[in-house]
């Protein structure tokens, strides 16, 4: 899903040549909105009749950067979010990778989430900072056009439909256990998220080859360009966010009664035994307190996944039920709404890539423990190469024999 969703599409404009300036960013968007709107007539009507005098092209297209007071800050929280998102995403899969005690199925799946978290980084957050600073003309080419939008469109289905899938991996693991040993659950979870990434590019590609380059007036613009799927935008939002956030919240309901009623039996149980059963109570209590914290890290994810992403579908639907035939408001009160909406949108959409590995530091012990390894020996060996080049094998190997008996 690109931000602005459709880019041109969603424009607020009466024609092709009175657009406010076509850019990625859903913040810019925001701040793009102009309240003149000149027709085909009254363009060639302007001294020179070109857009090559800049003065035409603010009158058109407004300035090519916003007050310093406004882009300034939101680089700043893009440029915070953009570094934090990549060290804990690049963390997270090399915590995971270099641990074999994490090589579990619900890991492989936070892995596969990391890796399409940093792609929406990767692929979104530098041109969305370099839009900031210059709104028009667009100058990464058509290529770059398309590929962007692929990347971006697949990270986001790639993201979501893991978050599904981790969901129903935990749901039949807890109320259906006997279901899920019938196969091997890291098998399962490898085809799992190769389906998740094949069904991801498939759906994106015909979403982003509607995106390319056209020109009016010799400025670039990387816009819808034609339509490939009708109500393609309403059938990702029906896919990729109601529907799996629906299964999601009926699944954790379910885990929740599920937990309840053995939490509730495991305590009769232990009324009955407690003088027999002692240690056993003790440890069905530690693994009952486990799956609960397993639990609570998977669900705050999905939470925060709905935050950070529920206003820019709000957004989405705003533009497409609160406009006419020419792409205008039908009421100021729709405007004002898809504003508010626009620049919310526009940060929480990539806060969601850098706030998973955060959840994860919090309430794991185990990613918290392995991230503090993790980073302790990278200093160490780094402190060690810098004062005597690099270590001996046997000094390394008594380094990493040391630092993995503390996981």
């Amino acid at each position: 899903m690109i931000v602005p969703f459709t880019d041109g599409a969603r424009r607020f404009d009466r024609n092709v040549t009175t657009v406010a300036s076509s850019v990625l960013n859903a913040t810019d968007e925001l701040l793009r909105l102009l309240p003149t709107t000149m027709n085909s007539s009254e363009v060639d009507g302007l001294p020179g009749g070109s857009y090559s005098d800049a003065d035409n092209l603010t009158e058109l297209y407004g300035p090519k950067r916003d007050p310093l007071y406004v882009v300034i800050p939101i680089t700043i929280v893009y440029l915070l979010i953009f570094i934090t998102g990549v060290v804990g995403n690049i963390s997270t899969c090399i915590v995971i990778a270099r641990n074999r005690s994490m090589h579990t199925a619900t890991n492989y799946y936070l892995f596969s989430l990391a890796i399409s978290d940093f792609l929406l980084l990767v692929s979104g957050v530098p041109q969305e900072i370099y839009f900031i600073w210059s709104k028009y003309p667009y100058v990464f080419g058509e290529t770059f056009c398309v590929l962007r939008g692929i990347a971006a469109e697949t990270s986001a289905n790639a993201t979501v439909l893991t978050i599904t899938a981790f969901t129903v991996e935990r749901y039949v693991a807890i109320c259906h256990p006997f279901l899920s040993h019938t196969m091997s659950k890291l098998s399962r979870a490898i085809r799992f998220i190769f389906g998740i990434w094949l069904i991801a590019i498939v759906s994106a590609v015909p979403q982003a080859l509607q995106f390319g380059v056209t020109s009016q007036g010799g400025i670039d613009q990387c816009v819808v360009k034609r339509i490939i799927i009708q109500h393609s935008f309403e059938l990702s939002t029906f896919l990729f966010f109601f529907a799996p956030m629906t299964l999601i919240t009926v699944l954790y309901a379910l885990i929740g009664l599920k937990l309840r009623s053995s939490t509730l039996m495991q305590r009769d149980g232990t009324l009955q035994r407690r003088n027999n059963v002692a240690a056993s109570s003790r440890q069905s209590s530690a693994t009952s307190q486990g799956t609960r914290r397993v639990l609570k890290m998977l669900v705050a994810v999905v939470v925060a996944f709905f935050i950070c992403w529920a206003p820019f579908h709000a957004q989405r639907l705003v533009y497409i039920y609160g406009v006419d035939k020419d792409h205008q408001p039908s009421d100021p009160l729709i405007l004002q709404l898809f504003v508010v909406t626009t620049y919310i949108s526009g940060i929480l959409y990539y806060l969601s890539t850098c706030i998973n590995p955060l959840l994860y530091n919090i309430m794991s012990n185990k990613f918290r423990q392995a991230f503090k390894v993790h980073y302790h020996r990278l200093f160490v060996e780094l402190r060690l190469t810098f004062r005597r080049g690099l270590p001996p094998s046997e000094e390394r190997v008594g380094l990493e024999r040391g630092l993995e008996m503390m996981l």
